[in-house]
């Protein structure tokens, strides 16, 4: 009986091992986000067993949810296997244990974001206690121009890449309603954000969006020729982590990081293969 039991478990992880699979073979080849109910119909699936293989899939990384939330595309542990080193350096396990030193320095949520296609992604956080910052964007990708976490990654491209990334991301207003922290905002203000992360090495600024505000702290993490791996972000309540509190813990953050800046430029970055949709 013992025996009959867990050949039937093993019957059931296969299959649903393979409906995994199926349903990321659908995204093989396919250039676009695709929603539940078209993977459910294009596999002859019912739409829960697609959703449940969507779910494994995004928290694995293999996929990414759109802009809206609503879609799914392929994710960073797709794309990186195709550069051929992502078995010698994992940029997430680098930065760990500095995501954990901020965290322990500041009290706050420390978020690890890389870019994906035309979008950034956040593939490893920790939260703060209390009220958090994080707004529910887990596995969800953010194009490059909407949200100055964002920006931190793009500021890190050639300037023939950011033209050509704004180029084909106009009308820049198209996500406003998703992103409205950074709704009505030109291209010109994104240069302005651009420049302000190439002067300082970092970038601050507050979202007075959410519930009584929120501020945030991100620092590029760069090769030795400058090209991004990632992006370290520190953001908390705006009464707990103000203007005063980042200026005066900045300098430590600084020096915690000195290590990874170091580290970081012994690997070459990944490269930025500007696929995807907006």
């Amino acid at each position: 009986m013992a025996n009959t039991a867990q050949l039937a478990r093993t019957a059931y992880r296969n299959q649903a091992t393979q409906r995994v699979l199926s349903v990321l073979s659908a995204f093989i080849g396919h250039h676009g986000a695709r929603g539940v109910t078209e993977i459910a119909r294009a596999l002859s699936m019912n739409k829960n067993m697609a959703h449940r293989a969507l779910t494994v899939l995004t928290h694995r990384g293999y996929l990414t949810r759109d802009a809206s939330g609503e879609r799914y595309q392929l994710g960073y542990r797709v794309l990186v296997l195709d550069g051929g080193e992502a078995d010698n350096f994992d940029i997430a396990a680098l930065c760990r244990p500095y995501l954990e030193a901020l965290h322990g320095l500041t009290g706050e949520s420390v978020f690890l974001s890389i870019i994906v296609g035309r979008s950034r992604v956040n593939i490893d956080w920790i939260e703060a206690r209390g009220r958090r910052v994080s707004n529910g964007q887990r596995g969800r990708s953010v194009p490059l121009h909407c949200t100055r976490m964002s920006r931190a990654l793009l500021a890190c491209l050639s300037d023939a890449e950011v033209e050509d990334y704004l180029r084909i991301a106009a009308p820049l207003n198209r996500y406003d309603a998703l992103f409205p922290a950074t709704a009505n905002e030109t291209a010109e203000h994104v240069w302005a954000d651009i420049r302000q992360v190439r002067r300082n090495g970092h970038l601050i600024w507050r979202n007075p969006q959410q519930q009584y505000g929120a501020a945030y702290v991100a620092f590029p993490v760069l090769d030795s020729v400058h090209r991004p791996h990632a992006v370290v972000t520190v953001g908390g309540p705006f009464e707990r982590f103000g203007p005063d509190r980042i200026g005066a813990l900045l300098p430590g953050m600084r020096t915690l990081l000195d290590p990874l800046h170091r580290q970081s430029k012994l690997f070459p970055a990944p490269p930025v293969f500007m696929s995807g949709t907006l």
